[in-house]
């Protein structure tokens, strides 16, 4: 009986255990199948996110290459190309994101990948693929990768939003955007070969687990691994060709690389770019490929990858195609393990830059050059003057800078255009250029103005050197239509020593240098050293620059009036408002201070805009009349007629305030008109037509004021109060102003008579008939607005 159910339990327990290996080979056969299942879905994912990757590194290039077009064309078809084509990285961006949520947003995860150009077949193996395992080894890696990408991603797209504003602005903010877009390539590029190599490590490593999957398989489950081996084979088989699809039109060389530096491997792209076929290609070793001077480069790269410093190295290099053509490509190389620690492989990603390399050093070029001269432009120079005062400190050699500006360049520009002073500016060039030594440097700083660095070369010999510049230049024959012009020029020269200030001093030294040789009469060589007193009194001048500038913007500035009074009954008074200036604690500065600084360097147009602004403003509020005056004059300076918009400027200025036109006479220097006859008698013409009247400032100064007289529509002589002054103890004053006045009456105008300082001279004056006087004598200048103040 025990024996038979010792059998009975043993046949359950071996029926039991039966079971049980079945169930437990059911089991590990569902393990087996779901987990081969899992491996070829996770090879699957890999492959479609290498083709992503494939579409993303497109559309990088491509928005980037449509950029530079545009900039390069300003053709705004090419900025729509270019936005369509940032799409696709964005595209993957916007996805990734949604898929990093806590919940799934599963549409907005599709729409955003099929924006990012991914067949809508794979989008939900990608979608999945991350999900499941983005903080797995290899694929977090990848994703790391593919994050880091974000910024700068995000930051193409705000330079090409930055691209219209760029073209509407300088050649430097060109530059810049330019500059931009480059560094943006070459950061989005270490990511790119990141995410390449990390995926296609995962999918060699996923490899090798399905087939260690697939031996278990056949082991436990023989005929189950049979069926599932046909079906792992056929999958491996579409996950291969969709793998080595990806690889082969990669928009990129790819290559790999033995420990050697053999090429194992080789897709189409690299073939391409070389112009090898594969099997010429895979029997080379890289070395082999790339230019002489490039070959440390590689190896040094390899060197940090070998020495474990660095992960990826990404570089610049010349590789020789096979017609032995260069072309310049950048390699992103990683370095892997292959089976074991003893067999290495090498990854590289190689991209043809040659284009992007050709721009950059025109880029550069333009940057640094003229583009009508060929010379170096104003930003080069600076650098090369650097370096001499440089040179000239640690060696104590002696170099000179010269400033040169052209005499009467700007009478060429307006008379025959600015193509013929364009030319005038190539022979120029090309005259100076065959005089100087090689070592020299001439440049163009901006319209007529060169500068030129005489390398090694005491002032003495500079002055030689720059007299045979301007000697020759006076004989050049220039002619237009049919027209000859003599061609001068004014150069100030200051030597380079180790002695010498800042490269700024230097250039201003040489620059008041050659103003010196303009306000000299010009077409001359000024040589002047930083220590000068003559360059340190207009160095004191040229600070006013900069005190007159901040005196304008900080309302620093404020009107006297002086009235000109009537010496008959019947005519009612006129006032003449005076420009006056404070100081830094708001002490008075006389006219005869920072107004011959404003003359000379330019600045005193600002000066004469804002008075006329001033007196408008404020005889809107307070008109002339009811304050018993009948006109305001106001000084005109000569420079001011050198700006073609100043006439503009004063009609809308009146016309703004809706001032009466007759309240307001201007006047202008007889110098000042004889100098802009023709824009001087346009300004008069246009003012008078709106009822202002005019006033011929220090008559009789100037030995052309009678020839002159008739042409200028001028109602008001005012004699020049050098003659007034001292009429009353100076026959020839008082024959002069004498004369003055019949002269001026004969012609119909009114004579108005200055600087009247003693009761003498006003009787002199009542006797000649005269009829408006202004001096000390009559009324001390006094603020405007106080003499003006009765409100409408």
């Amino acid at each position: 009986m025990l024996s038979v159910l010792g059998t009975k339990i043993k046949k359950k327990s071996n029926r039991y255990r039966l079971k049980l290996t079945v169930s437990l080979l059911a089991l590990l056969g569902a393990i087996a199948i779901g987990f081969t299942l899992l491996i070829i879905q996770i090879q699957s994912g890999t492959s479609v996110y290498l083709a992503a990757l494939s579409n993303w590194s497109h559309g990088v290039s491509e928005s980037v290459r449509q950029a530079k077009k545009y900039v390069n064309s300003g053709d705004p078809r090419e900025l729509q190309l270019t936005r369509e084509k940032y799409q696709i990285p964005l595209g993957h961006l916007r996805g990734r994101l949604i898929l990093e949520r806590d919940k799934l947003d599963y549409q907005s995860a599709y729409r955003s990948f099929l924006q990012g150009g991914n067949h809508p077949d794979d989008i939900a193996k990608m979608i999945w693929l991350f999900r499941l395992f983005q903080n797995a080894p290899y694929f977090n890696d990848a994703i790391t990768a593919w994050r880091s990408s974000d910024p700068w991603v995000i930051r193409l797209g705000d330079t090409i939003e930055k691209l219209p504003i760029a073209l509407q602005t300088s050649p430097s903010e060109v530059e810049a955007v330019q500059i931009e877009l480059d560094e943006i390539t070459n950061r989005l590029a270490q990511p790119q070969s990141q995410f390449q190599v990390k995926m296609s490590l995962a999918s060699r490593v996923i490899t090798s687990l399905l087939s260690i999957a697939s031996v278990i398989f056949f082991l436990l489950l023989g005929g189950i691994a049979t069926l599932l081996l046909k079906k792992l084979t056929a999958t491996i088989r579409v996950s291969e060709y969709k793998f080595r699809s990806t690889f082969e039109n990669a928009a990129v060389g790819i290559a790999q690389l033995d420990a050697n530096g053999r090429i194992i491997e080789a897709n189409n792209a690299l073939c391409s770019i070389l112009k090898y076929n594969y099997t010429v290609l895979s029997q080379l070793r890289y070395n082999q490929l790339i230019h002489p001077d490039d070959s440390n480069i590689f190896n040094e790269e390899r060197s940090l990858l070998d020495k474990g410093e660095s992960e990826r190295v990404t570089f610049k290099q010349r590789l020789h195609t096979i017609d032995k053509s260069v072309v310049w490509v950048q390699t992103t190389m990683s370095r892997f393990e292959w089976g074991n620690p003893s067999e290495v492989r090498y990854i590289c990603i190689i991209e043809d830059v040659s284009e992007q390399h050709r721009l950059s050093n025109e880029l550069s070029y333009q940057a640094r050059h003229d583009n009508l001269t060929g010379l170096i432009n104003r930003r080069a120079f600076d650098g090369y003057l650097s370096e001499s005062l440089h040179k000239a400190r640690s060696e104590n050699f002696v170099h000179c800078l010269c400033f040169i500006d052209l005499d009467q360049f700007k009478v060429i520009n307006d008379t025959l255009g600015h193509f013929a002073g364009d030319q005038l500016l190539l022979q120029v060039t090309q005259l100076f250029s065959r005089q100087l030594r090689k070592s020299d440097l001439l440049a163009r700083l901006g319209g007529d103005e060169f500068g030129l660095i005489l390398d090694c070369c005491d002032p003495e010999q500079a002055i030689k050197m720059a007299e045979n510049l301007r000697d020759s230049l006076s004989q050049l024959p220039f002619s237009w239509d049919g027209r000859a012009f003599n061609i001068g020029c004014s150069i100030g020269i200051t030597p380079i020593m180790a002695t010498s200030g800042d490269e700024a001093s230097i250039l201003q030294a040489a620059d008041s240098a050659c103003h010196m040789a303009k306000e000299q009469g010009r077409n001359r060589v000024i040589m002047t050293y930083q220590d000068d007193v003559e360059l340190a009194a207009r160095r004191v001048q040229m600070e006013w620059i900069e005190r007159i500038r901040r005196a304008i913007d900080t309302d620093k500035l404020y009107l006297d009036a002086q009235k000109i009074v009537p010496l008959s009954a019947n005519k009612n008074t006129h006032i003449e408002v005076l420009v006056r200036m404070l100081g830094d604690n708001n002490e008075v500065i006389p006219p005869n201070a920072f107004l011959p600084a404003a003359e000379r360097f330019n600045l005193v147009h600002l000066i004469d805009r804002w008075v006329i602004h001033k007196v408008c403003e404020h005889l809107q509020r307070y008109p002339l009349k009811l304050n018993n005056i009948d006109v305001c004059h106001i000084n005109i300076s000569g420079k001011s007629f050198d700006h073609e918009d100043f006439t503009h400027y004063t009609i809308n200025t009146i016309k703004q305030y809706n001032i009466p036109a007759s309240c307001l006479c201007f006047e202008i220097t007889e110098t000042a008109a004889v100098s802009n006859l023709t824009v001087v008698c346009e300004f008069m013409e246009k003012l008078k037509a709106m009822g202002s009247s005019f006033a011929l400032d220090d008559f009789g100064a100037g030995l052309s004021s009678f020839a002159y007289l008739k042409q200028f529509p001028v109602k008001y002589l005012k004699i020049d109060g050098a003659f007034v002054r001292n009429m009353a103890n100076d026959d020839t004053d008082k024959a002069m102003v004498n004369a003055i006045s019949n002269i001026g009456k004969t012609l119909g105008k009114v004579i108005v008579a200055e600087f009247v300082e003693d009761k003498q001279a006003l009787a002199y004056l009542e006797e000649m008939g005269v009829e408006f006087a202004q001096g000390y004598y009559l009324h001390k200048p006094e603020r405007f607005d106080g003499l003006v103040s009765i409100i409408k």
